[in-house]
Order: C-alpha cells, then sequence, then structure tokens
C-alpha cells in the first residue's frame, strides 16, 4: 500500500510540474506575441510619421510649382487640396474592402505565426 501510496504522490507531482511548465509556456508565448505586435505597432507608426512629413514636404513643394506655372501660389495649393480631397473620398468609400481588411489580416497572421511549431 505504501508503495502505490509513493507512486500516486510521485505522478501527482509530475503532473502539477507539467502544469506549471505548460502555463508558463502559454505565458511566454503571449508575451512573445504581444511584443511582436507591439514591435510592429511601433514601426508602423514611425513610417507612418515619416510618409507624412515626406508627403507634406512634397506637397509644399508641388504647390508652389504648379502656383508658379499658373501664376498665383494660392491656384496651385487649391488643385493639391484637391487632389487630397479626391484621395480622402476614395479612401473612406473603400476603407472597409482594402485598410481595414489588410490590417486585420496581418494583426492576424503575426499572432497565430508560431502555432504548429509550438504545439
Amino acid at each position: 500500500m505504501s508503495n502505490e501510496t509513493s507512486l500516486l504522490e510521485e505522478l501527482k507531482q509530475i503532473v502539477v510540474d507539467y502544469l506549471e511548465a505548460r502555463i508558463q509556456l502559454v505565458r511566454v508565448i503571449a508575451f512573445e506575441k504581444v511584443a511582436k505586435v507591439t514591435a510592429i505597432l511601433f514601426s508602423s507608426i514611425v513610417l507612418a510619421l515619416l510618409g507624412f512629413f515626406l508627403l507634406f514636404f512634397f506637397s509644399l513643394s508641388g504647390g508652389f510649382f504648379l502656383g508658379s506655372l499658373l501664376g498665383s501660389n494660392a491656384l496651385g495649393f487649391l488643385i493639391i487640396g484637391f487632389i487630397y480631397l479626391i484621395l480622402v473620398v476614395v479612401i473612406v468609400f473603400f476603407r472597409k474592402v482594402f485598410l481595414e481588411k489588410y490590417i486585420i489580416d496581418k494583426v492576424v497572421e503575426q499572432l497565430f505565426e508560431n502555432n504548429d511549431n509550438n504545439d
């Protein structure tokens, strides 16, 4: 009877150790995925900020260029403004099809990228 009790205690300890290790593994995997999504989000924000400045300065130079061709800076900037207005309207109408779907797909892809390797 003593032998069976010690075997059960040993089996119980093995199961407890396994569950603790599995919980720790899940925590590490979750932390890795959160870190990966955060890094992608941060790098995307930096790229968007750089893209904004690039677009801003090209818009300024385009406005002045069109203004010099047309003889009026105001008219040059008005044309650039209309180009952006058209761009905003197109983005608003197609945001669910292209923009939101792309972002959701990328986040889900990063979250479930290594599931096959961990199981």
